[in-house]
């Protein structure tokens, strides 16, 4: 039988009882819960609570430690359990946490931005691919972490890192846009469906209607959770819900660590010229910050024509 899309009304909720499994990178998310939950007798286990072991909604010997140490899988005992993804984990625990944060990709980092910029004080000019956006800097008014996420919830583990469609919930960025009601094929889903693992299936059910009704932020985050190689095929299949790549240059990753020169030292002193003749801007202006140069004032400069050439000319200063 064909496997096709089938609405499932039972997987439309979050499980009463489900488990999860702890891995590296979920630990600290998945610990910070348990910690809260966990009774005081509990404590004693929490040392076996490391990748491997599994999450629980609650223990069925109800023990307190709400999880089966590594090395104990889930069994036929344990059938009333659903296992459930990070993102329904997030959901179903704190769905809009006080302290949230989520990390700068090629991706998200335009949407990032703008509430980056709005948010933040004018003096702070620096956010770049990389860096991690939280609600709230517990040191400053920046808004953001100079460091991937894994480094911000080692530095400030109250912390609780946020999917794009909980970001999108908690500051209503891209409302209109994102909850505009589309369309799309039977045959489509049906493809997106057979190639979709177990997580991005119950995705699929909750999000995409039988008849190929969805949203635009359906489609976006159909786009989060897919595979590589599925990326680039949502994004063709769907060019209308993803942001018009911009006519600029981006220079952010060149500037990183505060290297804003664009020649190395070296090659500048060959030339007989200043360091930082040449570096990235910094501006206040969206449409000039880390996008466009700007030239040493220790030097004259003349741009003309030379015939389909535009050339820049420096000169020396007058002594």
């Amino acid at each position: 039988m064909k496997n096709e899309f089938k609405p499932n009304s039972n997987q439309m909720q979050h499980p009463e009882k489900w488990y999860i499994p702890v891995t590296e990178e979920n630990r600290a998310e998945l610990n910070q819960w348990r910690l809260s939950k966990r009774t005081e007798e509990a404590s004693q286990y929490d040392h076996k609570f490391v990748p491997g072991a599994t999450l629980l909604s609650a223990h069925p010997y109800d023990d307190g430690s709400y999880f089966y140490a590594k090395g104990h899988s889930i069994t036929q005992r344990d059938r009333d359990y659903q296992e459930i993804t990070l993102e329904q984990f997030r959901e179903i625990t704190n769905p809009h946490p006080e302290y949230w944060c989520i990390e700068a990709t090629e991706e998200n980092f335009k949407e990032l931005y703008a509430w980056w910029r709005n948010n933040a004080p004018e003096r702070w000019t620096y956010f770049q691919v990389g860096y991690t956006l939280v609600s709230d800097h517990p040191r400053d008014e920046s808004k953001y972490y100079g460091g991937s996420i894994a480094q911000c919830l080692d530095d400030y583990p109250q912390f609780v890192e946020i999917t794009l469609k909980q970001f999108r919930e908690i500051t209503n960025s891209n409302q209109t846009t994102m909850s505009k009601s589309i369309q799309i094929s039977r045959d489509l889903l049906n493809a997106y469906y057979e190639a979709a693992t177990t997580p991005q299936k119950e995705y699929l059910t909750k999000y995409f209607k039988l008849d190929g009704t969805t949203t635009v932020e359906a489609i976006r985050g159909l786009h989060d959770i897919a595979c590589p190689t599925w990326k680039p095929k949502i994004k063709k299949n769907h060019p209308d819900c993803f942001p018009v790549d911009s006519k600029y240059f981006d220079f952010s990753e060149h500037v990183a660590n505060k290297n804003k020169s664009i020649i190395s030292a070296d090659i500048c002193k060959s030339l007989g010229l200043e360091n930082d003749f040449i570096q990235v801007r910094n501006s206040h202006n969206p449409e000039l910050d880390k996008r466009s140069f700007y030239l040493s004032a220790e030097h004259n400069w003349e741009l003309v024509q030379d015939d389909n050439a535009t050339v820049l000319i420096p000169t020396k200063k007058s002594c």
